[in-house]
């Protein structure tokens, strides 16, 4: 990874997993309007569809990651939530892009996955079934950059040796995740 992009927050719905996976594989709130169901919540939707949720036939495969950069909207959403983290995406696709927040952070490493959707991820669905070798830290991901360059190279050769399609292919995404100390990043 050349340079790094802040794209901004994914609103995750926190899940029990077993595993101790705390990538950005799941549920991610942001994109799921129809969670909002009750009279009020059309601004929100119309919001996600419009700047969040932006697909390739909108601006081009994996050319956006679907990461929200307007603190106000989250702030809005989270007054109807509770159950949920806030993650913050550094990747190097250049959208969007947003300042890094001023609060208190906490490095969780470095996922494989998906530009948005619910974030498939290659590291959590591969490692250790397919990849055991690789050593993932206590949130189920790469601890540096050199071994997540040293999965992808592995998993290059597997795909040359493989059939197509035996393992998930996409507009995968290396993303530097950080959880955001949300009481203090909500003010």
């Amino acid at each position: 990874m050349n340079c790094l992009f802040v794209n901004g927050i994914v609103i995750q719905k926190l899940v029990d997993n077993a595993s101790g996976y705390r990538g950005i594989d799941g549920l991610d709130y942001s994109m799921n309007w129809y969670l909002c169901i009750e009279p009020g919540c059309e601004d929100l939707e119309k919001y996600v569809d419009e700047n969040i949720e932006l697909t390739y036939y909108d601006i081009g495969d994996g050319e956006c990651i679907a990461a929200c950069t307007d603190i106000g909207f989250i702030k809005k959403w989270a007054e109807r939530s509770s159950n949920f983290r806030l993650l913050l995406c550094e990747t190097d696709v250049p959208r969007p892009v947003m300042e890094m927040p001023k609060c208190r952070k906490k490095f969780l490493g470095y996922d494989y996955a998906y530009t948005g959707g619910d974030f498939y991820s290659a590291v959590y669905h591969e490692i250790p079934s397919v990849f055991p070798q690789f050593e993932l830290n206590e949130n189920g991901l790469f601890a540096s950059m050199e071994e997540m360059e040293r999965y992808l190279s592995a998993r290059r050769n597997f795909e040359a040796c493989h059939p197509a399609n035996t393992l998930e292919t996409g507009d995968f995404v290396v993303y530097k995740l950080w959880k955001l100390d949300k009481d203090e990043f909500l003010g």
